[in-house]
C-alpha cells in the first residue's frame, strides 16, 4: 500500500483544485444575468398573439435594441412595460414621443403567453393569457431585446412589441 498512497493523494489533490477552479469561474459570472433560450425573434408574424395588432404599426417585423432599465411597469392586459435608455447607436429607435420621465426612452412591451395562432379580442382577455416564460428585468438592468419595431398608433411612440427574446445583466 505503501508506493500507491503518494499516487493517491496526488489524484485526490488534482481533482481538488480542478474543481476549485471550475467553481471560481462559475462565481465569477454574473448572478444576475438571465436570458431566453436563443436571442433573437420568433418565426411568426411579428403580430401573432397580439390583441388588436390593428394600434400598432411594423416598422421592421424584427429588431435589436440594448440600454439600461429605467422602470418596469405591469399593466392590465398582463403586458410588462419595460422602459430602458437606449445604448448608443440605438438612438434612430426613437422619435419625438419616446419619452419616460422627461428623457428619452425606448419602450419593451412583454406580453402573456398568448396563442400564436390567434390573436385575443381584447385586453382583458390578453390579461387571461399564461404567464411569459421570458425573465423579467429591474430597474439598473441592462438589457439586450429582440422582437419587432412597432410605431404605437395611440400612443404615437415607437416600441419593441412583443419583445421576442430579452437578456438580462447587471448594469455597468
Amino acid at each position: 500500500m505503501g508506493p500507491r498512497l503518494p499516487a493517491l493523494t496526488l489524484a485526490a489533490a488534482l481533482l481538488l483544485v480542478a474543481g476549485a477552479c471550475s467553481s471560481s469561474s462559475a462565481a465569477s459570472a454574473s448572478p444576475r444575468a438571465t436570458s431566453t433560450p436563443s436571442p433573437g425573434c420568433r418565426a411568426e408574424a411579428p403580430e401573432a398573439g397580439v390583441w388588436q395588432p390593428d394600434r400598432l404599426q411594423v416598422l421592421k417585423p424584427c429588431q435589436r435594441a440594448a440600454g439600461v432599465v429605467v422602470q418596469v411597469i405591469r399593466e392590465p392586459d398582463g403586458d410588462r412595460h419595460v422602459w430602458f435608455r437606449v445604448d448608443a447607436g440605438y438612438e434612430s429607435l426613437l422619435n419625438a414621443e419616446n419619452h419616460f420621465q422627461g428623457k428619452p426612452a425606448l419602450l419593451g412591451e412583454i406580453t402573456p403567453d398568448c396563442p400564436l395562432a390567434t390573436n385575443p379580442p381584447d385586453a382583458n382577455a390578453a390579461a387571461e393569457c399564461p404567464a411569459t416564460d421570458l425573465p423579467i428585468p429591474g430597474p439598473g438592468d441592462h438589457i439586450d431585446i429582440y422582437g419587432p419595431w412597432v410605431l404605437d398608433l395611440d400612443h404615437g411612440w415607437n416600441e419593441i412589441h412583443p419583445v421576442d427574446s430579452i437578456v438580462i445583466s447587471d448594469a455597468g
